[in-house]
């Protein structure tokens, strides 16, 4: 986008619009039909007229040096200059619209005829002004952004342009004209088709056959062996080139064949078109729609393949059973006690099942004996008592394996949970990535939807939240850009808008090119101050990171003091960070933190949260906190409290997602402590707030700091102080 580019780049790009510009007036305005180029001329001036300053002066300058050098009529440099001094009045009393320009081009170039040539030559040069503003009038996209939207219709019509410019060689050279026409065809076809060459091909034909019948030799031998490749489709340059050769043999039946002057004009371009380095066919693929980027459908499967093996990873943990094994404990008890008994085949091998004996033992290792079970194991064992202080041991490691199973299979539900998170991140981000195009398409219908007549429209990303939208239009005047379109694209995106262009338009009128740049309507001026009790590490951490137009700030306590609640409360914020950077939601992301510090030490590590999302859009806030203290909004020398009852988090399997929201204003001051201050922060604030009005948050926290400190300290310390303000 230009607007990216250094200054340097982007008068090296004026200055070669302007030297392309006078170059393509200078040999359209030498093209002659029946005595007078205009019929190509002034639709190049509409071309120009919708472009920018650059292009006409280039058009001018063009003119004035084809009168100097080919003696070209002065007619045409005087009709054009008072077409844009009439086009300018026009614009200025704001009496005309775009799509009256072409008639009244036609219109004033109708009058030139009907003067100058006889009545149906007069009305045949009408018609080809008219057709020639209607192909040319394609342009002015491709000539402002270069080749971002080739579109069929626009090569067809930059294929005229070229035959044309070719053409004016014709009076000088007819050798040197039909030779490179026919090195731009076999470019052409290599690189387009057929398809996209043979009908500019046959206009210009009929051009060439108007302005002299003598080339009707010439361009029988240029199109007719072109038809051989409707019938053989190839991209290839060799077979291109056979096709070619082998197609130029039936000329001798149809014109006087001239060896030395057809076999020139035929074989040049071929061994040119040989020896050019052109690329593969397969990089330049043109179609009416935007080119799809190879590198992110590899993402897209990328993504894809992980959200496939998540999915697979979480059908291994989506088992919940549990499975008794209390008879691998009574084979146990057999064999310490029944092996080598003299009654075990009694026991153990009744035709009927085993002896209640038996049955017994698998009731003591799950149950309690009562007082009959106890009578029937002294009546009915030969060695009771050992019979009931094995069942009592091997009871105890029997529970201990149940309880490890039981906390096992809740393990692997916690992480069948999380797995399945990480399943829906992979897939949502799978489908944001294949619908990545289309938020400018739902930006170019919504503006459509309000009747502008969009005909380009693309976003550039310069960081991870600033970005750029480049916007092509017709018929949309300066005017209505800051008053209509503006606000509308800001309504709908819900983010301010910036009008950054890299040069006025010259016009209210045609192809207006416009760059809207984003800017949020909020910033956060922020400052933190820390104490802790343990010389080598504050159990309290914090976080504070950016993801789109949301700015978060955290806070977390760790549980205790020192080096292990520091390495606790900053797990806790970097997984939050990270999961919320990669576009996990605030629920599930505290969700999955929750599981994870249950998971990591079985119970024993927990921490506060407290968190502060800002939309930097609307100033939105939303607080979260879990376990932590209020957090205090000083406005207009008014303390408003912000509170939620919730446990720390790691502590419970599942937590409900806790949420305060409102709204902040301009110059509001919030304050996120940790319980260090106990409940004598808000006294201190209720003394301090008279002296905050223009101080930095930095040095707010700092100074509520050290006021702190003055009383007696039980534990960490830890204050994030932040300010709202509004962007100008």
């Amino acid at each position: 986008m230009e607007l990216l580019l250094e200054q340097k780049e982007v008068s090296y790009i004026k200055a070669k619009k302007l030297l392309g510009m006078s170059i393509i007036s200078l040999l359209i305005s030498s093209i002659e039909l029946f005595d007078t180029s205009m019929m190509f001329a002034l639709p190049l001036f509409f071309l120009c007229f919708q472009c920018g300053y650059e292009e006409v002066v280039g058009y001018f300058i063009g003119l004035f040096l084809s009168y100097l050098i080919f003696q070209s009529s002065y007619y045409i440099l005087i009709i054009s200059l008072g077409l844009f001094f009439l086009l300018e009045l026009c614009i200025k009393i704001k009496s005309i619209h775009l799509s009256y320009i072409p008639y009244m081009i036609c219109i004033i170039s109708a009058i030139y005829y009907y003067f100058t040539q006889e009545i149906y030559i007069a009305i045949l040069l009408t018609f080809l002004t008219f057709f020639n503003i209607q192909v040319i009038s394609l342009l002015p996209p491709l000539i402002i952004h270069g080749n971002h939207i080739l579109t069929h219709q626009r090569i067809r019509a930059l294929n005229i342009v070229m035959f044309i410019l070719i053409a004016a060689l014709l009076p000088y050279s007819t050798l040197i004209s039909f030779t490179l026409m026919r090195l731009y065809i076999l470019i052409g076809i290599y690189y387009l088709g057929i398809d996209d060459v043979m009908p500019s091909l046959f206009y210009v034909s009929i051009i060439m056959l108007f302005s002299n019948l003598h080339y009707q030799s010439d361009v029988i031998s240029l199109i007719l062996p072109l038809f051989v490749f409707y019938m053989v489709e190839t991209h290839n340059k060799l077979l291109i080139t056979a096709l070619y050769l082998c197609s130029h043999l039936i000329l001798p039946f149809f014109i006087d064949f001239s060896f030395e002057y057809h076999g020139i004009m035929i074989i040049s371009p071929v061994i040119v078109f040989m020896l050019l380095p052109l690329t593969d066919k397969k990089q330049k693929t043109v179609s009416s729609s935007f080119e799809e980027t190879t590198l992110q459908n590899q993402l897209v499967k990328q993504v894809d393949s992980f959200t496939q093996l998540f999915h697979s990873m979480t059908s291994l943990f989506n088992e919940t059973s549990l499975q008794s094994h209390s008879y691998e404990y009574v084979g146990y008890i057999y064999e310490d006690l029944c092996k080598d008994c003299s009654s075990h085949d009694n026991c153990f091998n009744q035709r009927y099942g085993p002896h209640r004996l038996v049955k017994l033992m698998n009731k003591g290792l799950k149950q309690s004996f009562n007082k009959d079970d106890e009578e029937f194991i002294e009546n009915y064992c030969l060695e009771p008592e050992l019979y009931i202080d094995l069942v009592k041991t091997y009871k105890k490691d029997y529970e201990k394996i149940q309880r490890i199973r039981i906390e096992y299979q809740s393990m692997k539900k916690e992480l069948y949970k999380q797995f399945s998170l990480l399943s829906d991140v992979f897939s949502n981000f799978s489908h944001k990535l294949q619908i990545g195009q289309i938020e400018e398409k739902h930006i170019i219908e919504h503006l459509k939807g309000y009747h502008f007549d969009i005909e380009y429209l693309k976003k550039y990303y310069e960081s991870g939240y600033t970005y750029y939208i480049e916007i092509g239009l017709y018929n949309t005047s300066k005017q209505e850009i800051h008053q209509e379109l503006v606000p509308i694209l800001e309504a709908y995106l819900n983010e301010n808008l910036e009008v950054k262009t890299l040069r006025e338009p010259m016009h209210h009128l045609g192809y207006t090119y416009t760059v809207l740049k984003h800017c949020s309507r909020y910033s956060i001026e922020y400052g933190v101050s820390q104490y802790s009790k343990d010389p080598l590490a504050c159990g309290d951490s914090y976080s504070l990171f950016t993801m789109l137009s949301k700015q978060y700030f955290a806070l977390s306590d760790g549980m205790g003091q020192g080096v292990k609640a520091s390495e606790d409360s900053k797990l806790t914020l970097k997984i939050l960070r990270q999961l919320i950077s990669n576009g996990v939601s605030l629920k599930s992301a505290i969700q999955s933190v929750n599981a994870l510090l249950k998971i990591k030490n079985r119970n024993d590590m927990f921490t506060t949260l407290d968190m502060i999302e800002v939309d930097l859009t609307n100033a939105k806030a939303t607080f979260i906190k879990y376990g932590c203290c209020p957090t205090y909004i000083l406005r207009n020398n008014e303390i408003i409290e912000i509170e939620t009852k919730a446990l720390p988090i790691g502590i419970v399997p599942t937590i409900e997602l806790t949420v305060e929201k409102t709204r902040l204003i301009e110059n509001d001051l919030l304050f996120m402590v940790t319980d260090g201050f106990n409940e004598s922060f808000i006294e201190l604030l209720e003394d301090s707030k008279m002296f905050f009005e223009e101080d930095h948050p930095q040095e707010i926290a700092t100074f509520l700091m050290n006021r702190a400190l003055e009383s007696q300290i039980a534990d960490d310390l830890s204050m994030i102080v932040l300010r709202v303000i509004k962007q100008r």
